[in-house]
């Protein structure tokens, strides 16, 4: 029994790769593929929409290297779609934006990650992630607290090959 093409669009929610419609009756393959070509020329795909799943796309795969945890990444996102909206990510790679973004929510979170590490683990150069995370804080006026060095001792110990036992010491000389 063949289907007008007004009763297969209303029964097609997307579509998609097999031949049937929802009931799971087949239909002629040169009317899909003319669905298909109409569904790929009505979709609305604005600059910006591909710019943020480019985006996130890249954060889901960044999201593992640092280690850091899910509300850190809620918090990147959060500001790269700001940084979208007021228009900063313009002329600047999508890289370097989200790397600045993930830099900008440790730092509003209290991780104690440095520019150099995160840059470094997501292979973008630190200058450019530099550059936008300054633009970053001017532009949206994000209030980042300063640094408590005493949650960067460890790294700073472990690099001078300072024994545990000296940790107590050292956060008492920050204390003073």
């Amino acid at each position: 029994m063949p289907f007008s093409l007004a009763l297969i669009w209303d029964y097609l929610l997307f579509i998609g790769r097999t031949n049937k419609d929802a009931r799971g009756s087949k239909i002629d393959s040169s009317v899909l593929s003319r669905l298909r070509r109409w569904d790929s020329r009505i979709q609305v795909y604005t600059s910006t929409d591909k710019n943020l799943t480019q985006a996130f796309a890249q954060l889901d795969t960044l999201k593992d290297k640092p280690g850091l945890p899910s509300a850190v990444i809620e918090k990147t996102a959060y500001i790269y779609r700001k940084a979208q909206d007021n228009r900063l990510v313009l002329g600047r790679s999508i890289s370097a934006a989200l790397v600045a973004a993930i830099y900008a929510a440790c730092r509003e979170m209290g991780i104690p990650r440095t520019l150099t590490e995160i840059a470094r683990k997501s292979n973008v150069k630190r200058k450019s992630v530099a550059k936008c995370y300054r633009q970053l804080l001017l532009e949206l006026d994000l209030m980042i607290p300063m640094a408590d060095p005493v949650k960067c001792i460890t790294t700073v110990a472990n690099r001078a090959k300072v024994s545990e036992i000296l940790f107590p010491i050292c956060i008492e000389i920050l204390a003073m």
